[in-house]
């Protein structure tokens, strides 16, 4: 990697760049940077003990939810070797809990062992079991899992023969130690159709630029029935790497690189306890972007462009560190290849569809940068190739797997659940063709109008999902954003960052969002502080809250409210709330 690279500015920092920049006569605004450092020792460094357990809010009752999965792996678990528990000599469960990718009739049950002394090369038995009840008095289903040495000592326990549509609580136990109970619950059956499902998303993590604040208000809540998290749940920079970090510090002086070197980021993450309690308060269904392995990476190529066998082998280990540490229905990865992309029903009330748009994109449009202070994000878009065949955000076959699963569903609400904003956003009011942030859909508009065109019709109502951007947006889809006689075909709702910073300058941000709101019609709001949004969703309306947080340093700090949208079934498009 380059021991010269300079401080640039990345896709999340471009509209404020360009308001301080592009429109305002060319001058160099003040700009929101991430800096990546080579790779440092490779050393390990000490995980903090775990927290106090998080107590959970009381029992709710738990609105419909069911699925169907698609396949997407096959590749086989390790073989085990020896088993012992009499090893695990301290609290072995630092990290958590956690269920996900929840069916009718099961979910995946997650915990990695890391207790304070090293665990013995060898796999080792662990205790789960399940109940209706917090006490976990009436025991409905118990069993032995693995934990795979060779998986950093994780385990992934498929639950099944499940009701549909039933809370549970779960736990695990190893020797003398056990986990508290967490609550899960499963997916409605197919032909059903619940009356109601409310759920939460965001994205984008970032330890040393705010605490997980936005968390704790989640489980305030504390009637959520699922959790949406749609990328960048750890970033691979080395600590003190950016030009915004404040509070607290990883301490771990390497990018990411190893396998080793990722669990050491997850492990760190994961001891968050606002982190950890909403990880216990609901399943979580859980994609990755670019900074589970490398920013702006695309397939193979990294954002350095390193020989692409040493990237893929980079590559192989990202992907084997965020499978050990998701509570996610795949088998584990075997080397760089490692299809994600999935699909989880809840009865015929909504189909969220889970995409991965980095391992199969093409390569970002590399042409002339708009100002030499934005860095290679920010560019006036080349139509040759964002309107390319081969210049695809999902692969042919994700994309004709997604299309396929579209078509074939039997939801009322089609979710896409997926990174980068799909919207289009032009930086400078009538620019033709637009200035675009080349590594979102905007770079890969040919991508995004076939996509669009061929699932927009037959959709009954098609919802976007999008993280990514460190703000929250609400938007008009259209297969061409930028031009207004297209029909609307869908929604868009971009939720903010969990923590992860955009721009701090208070006065440019108040003239970036009044530009970018004039520049881009089929964008109908946009914040950028940091939270989470809570979609409440029925037959007849889908709804969608944005929760704020005030200061991102403060664990402390309110949480409100601070826009509402709805969409209407059969009726594309937003409306705003009073």
């Amino acid at each position: 990697m380059d021991d010269d690279r300079q401080t640039r500015l990345t896709r999340r920092g471009f509209l404020a760049g360009t308001i301080a920049a592009a429109l305002a006569a060319c001058s160099d605004g003040g700009e929101s940077s991430e800096t990546s450092s080579p790779p440092g020792t490779t050393g390990a460094t000490t995980v903090p003990p775990a927290s106090p357990p998080t107590t959970l809010p009381p029992p709710t009752t738990v609105a419909a939810t069911s699925t169907t999965v698609a396949a997407t792996s096959t590749i086989a678990t390790p073989p085990t070797t020896a088993t012992s528990a009499s090893s695990v000599t301290s609290n072995p469960f630092a990290l958590g809990v956690s269920s996900g990718d929840p069916l009718a009739d099961s979910v995946i049950l997650w915990t990695r062992l890391l207790p304070t002394e090293p665990l013995p090369a060898t796999d080792i038995d662990v205790n789960w079991e399940i109940a209706t009840d917090t006490e976990m008095a009436n025991i409905v289903a118990t069993g032995s899992a693995i934990a795979v040495a060779a998986l950093g000592h994780s385990v992934h326990v498929d639950a099944t023969g499940l009701d549909a549509d039933t809370e549970y609580y779960y736990r695990f136990r190893v020797g003398e130690f056990e986990t508290n109970p967490a609550r899960t619950h499963t997916f409605a059956a197919a032909g059903t159709t619940p009356e109601h499902f409310r759920f939460a998303f965001s994205s984008c993590q970032n330890w040393e630029q705010g605490y997980y604040t936005a968390y704790r208000d989640l489980v305030e809540q504390g009637n959520i029935d699922a959790f949406v998290f749609l990328g960048d749940y750890i970033y691979e920079y080395a600590s003190g790497d950016y030009s915004d970090a404040r509070g607290r510090t990883t301490d771990q002086n390497f990018e990411c690189e190893t396998v080793e070197q990722y669990r050491q980021r997850y492990a760190l993450y994961q001891t968050d306890p606002l982190l950890q309690a909403a990880h216990a308060l609901v399943p979580w269904i859980i994609t990755w972007d670019d900074h589970e392995v490398d920013n702006d990476y695309a397939a193979a190529i990294s954002e350095d462009n390193a020989i692409r066998e040493e990237f893929l082998a980079r590559r192989a280990a990202g992907y084997q560190a965020w499978y050990e540490h998701m509570p996610v229905r795949l088998d584990p990865p075997s080397g760089p290849d490692y299809p994600i992309y999935r699909s989880f029903a809840h009865g015929d009330l909504l189909r969220f569809h889970v995409l991965d748009t980095r391992q199969y994109r093409a390569d970002q449009q590399r042409g002339d940068q708009l100002l030499p202070a934005l860095g290679d994000a920010v560019q006036f878009r080349d139509n040759e190739l964002a309107f390319s065949p081969e210049q695809t955000m999902l692969g042919n076959e994700q994309h004709q797997w997604l299309v396929d699963g579209v078509g074939a569903s039997e939801a009322i609400w089609d979710v896409l659940a997926q990174q980068v904003f799909m919207f289009g956003g032009n930086a400078v009011q009538g620019a033709d063709p637009p200035v675009v942030v080349v590594d979102t859909w905007d770079g890969y508009a040919g991508a995004r109008q076939t996509l669009l065109e061929a699932i927009g019709p037959v959709a009954d109502n098609l919802i976007v999902l999008t993280g990514d951007f460190h703000s929250a947006a609400v938007a008009d889809l259209r297969a061409d954003p930028f031009d207004l006689t297209k029909p609307i075909v869908g929604s868009e709702f971009m939720g903010s960052s969990i923590s992860s910073s955009f721009f701090d300058d208070d006065q440019i941000v108040t003239d970036l969002v009044t530009a970018t709101l004039a520049a881009n019609p089929q964008l109908k709001w946009l914040n950028t502080q940091r939270g989470y949004t809570l979609c409440d969703v029925t037959p007849g309306r889908w709804r969608a809250t944005y929760r704020a947080v005030t200061d991102q340093f403060d664990e402390a700090s309110p949480v409100e409210t601070v826009s509402e949208w709805e969409v209407t079934a059969g009726t594309p498009g937003v409306i705003e709330l009073a």
